[in-house]
């Protein structure tokens, strides 16, 4: 209810309203609205007659001005800059400002001339006076338009951890820009590095809330291929990652389920391990094989002195598996099947008998590579194989399905017997013979 005056009887806003809405809704019935139906403008017929006038800009009105700005194509092409040089007031309305600094950033230190682009800019923001936030932001980051903008932009997402995204937003830059990408592989490596340095100096739960912070808000889909494969190798290879069980879980967890990684066991991921340093590689296998080791003789075998003598003994030597396999027989399947929830142990092959499985390890020795293959029961050594030898029998780690005699007892002539102190024996004839060692 209104009331003008106190004098005077109270009205109802609502229900004077009604006529008013009535003629709203009429108006609208009837589409009454005007369309500016404005042409597109050609860029490239624009600059033609940019160029036809000697680059006058004088020549161009607001519209092809603006179009010239905004386009990519022509934003920051030297002619158009030395234009503005001479006549840099013409970037004074924000959307023409805009268009300039976007093609800068999409084509960051890729264009003719940068350093002539950025004291364009620089000079535009000295001289605004305006409120616009944006351009007002841009002045503050004189970095930000110079060769030191990834690196700049990096400082600020690592030193307050934020999300890459948000910083990226918070100057106006693109994801998909030059910059937006060199950004976002800068703040990746960085971020790594930074890690490095600080192990040992932080506990571990810091060392997991850093890590689990790169994975969510720096690393993405769009972090170059050579950053990524960089900041993934600098993570397997800490020490927070040798030492942290947590953070080594997270970790393979992470590696594991990425689709640009996978499991380097498996034919189709391998290939997306080519770009790891291949230190990195070796230590991630090393992981798999030391879990593999422990599963097969925890797991598979009997619980007995005799097998943990043999667990034990194979642990010292998974830094050096270069590749390796579980291979099950008819009996023990179930057990594989039953433990795979639990497991990162879900590629395995296996052995055409009814009883003995096996568990094949490669190693690279003096001159060669050499295949290792245990048994799950007792009475059956070690066979020690050159890997060429055993793959022509047409066979490979990765081969679904072995024959005990054809494929893994094919040639006797060096075994490991576990009979009596045999360890030691082992130890000096893979290390004497084969030059195999922990």
């Amino acid at each position: 209810m209104i009331r003008h005056q106190a004098a005077l009887p109270p009205v109802n806003g609502q229900h004077e309203c009604l006529p008013l809405n009535g003629t709203v809704q009429k108006l609208r019935q009837k589409h009454s609205v005007v369309k500016l139906d404005r042409p597109k403008l050609n860029t490239q017929l624009v600059w033609a007659e940019f160029a036809a006038s000697a680059y006058d800009l004088g020549r161009l009105d607001g519209l092809k001005f603006r179009a010239l700005c905004s386009d990519e194509t022509t934003a920051l092409r030297p002619e158009f800059i030395s234009a503005l040089m001479g006549n840099p007031d013409k970037l004074k309305r924000s959307r023409c400002l805009y268009g300039i600094v976007n093609g800068y950033f999409s084509e960051w230190r890729t264009m003719n001339d940068p350093a002539t682009v950025e004291r364009l800019l620089t000079s535009v923001f000295s001289s605004y006076n305006g409120k616009n936030l944006v351009v007002q932001k841009w002045h503050a980051s004189r970095s930000l338009f110079s060769e030191q903008a990834a690196t700049f932009l990096a400082d600020e997402i690592c030193s307050g951890q934020k999300a890459v995204d948000d910083v990226l937003k918070d100057y106006n830059v693109r994801p998909l820009t030059k910059l937006g990408l060199s950004v976002r592989a800068s703040a990746a490596r960085s971020a790594c590095d930074y890690l490095r340095r600080m192990e040992g100096m932080r506990e571990k739960a810091w060392h997991l809330r850093y890590f689990n912070w790169i994975t969510e808000s720096v690393l993405s889909e769009l972090t170059l291929p050579d950053a990524f494969s960089y900041a993934i190798s600098s993570l397997i290879l800490s020490e927070s990652a040798k030492r942290s069980e947590g953070f080594q879980a997270a970790l393979r967890s992470y590696v594991q389920n990425h689709k640009r990684l996978g499991d380097p066991r498996v034919r189709e991921s391998s290939l997306n391990w080519r770009t790891i340093a291949p230190e990195a590689a070796q230590r991630y296998l090393s992981w798999l094989a030391r879990d593999s080791i422990i599963f097969f003789f925890n797991t598979i075998l009997p619980n007995n002195n005799e097998n943990r003598r043999r667990k034990d003994f194979w642990l010292r030597y998974h830094d050096r598996i270069k590749d390796f396999q579980v291979a099950v027989s008819d009996a023990d399947l179930w057990k594989v099947k039953a433990s795979q929830k639990n497991s990162e142990l879900l590629y395995y092959s296996q052995v055409v008998h009814p009883t003995t499985s096996a568990f094949l390890m490669r190693f690279e020795g003096y001159g060669a590579h050499y295949v290792v293959v245990e048994f799950s029961e007792k009475g059956n050594a070690a066979y020690i194989f050159n890997a060429s030898d055993f793959e022509s029998n047409r066979v490979t780690l990765r081969t679904p399905r072995f024959e005990l005699k054809k494929h893994l007892k094919f040639d006797d002539g060096h075994r490991i017997i576990h009979i009596g102190d045999w360890e030691a024996k082992a130890s000096y004839k893979l290390a004497s013979e084969f030059g195999i060692r922990p």
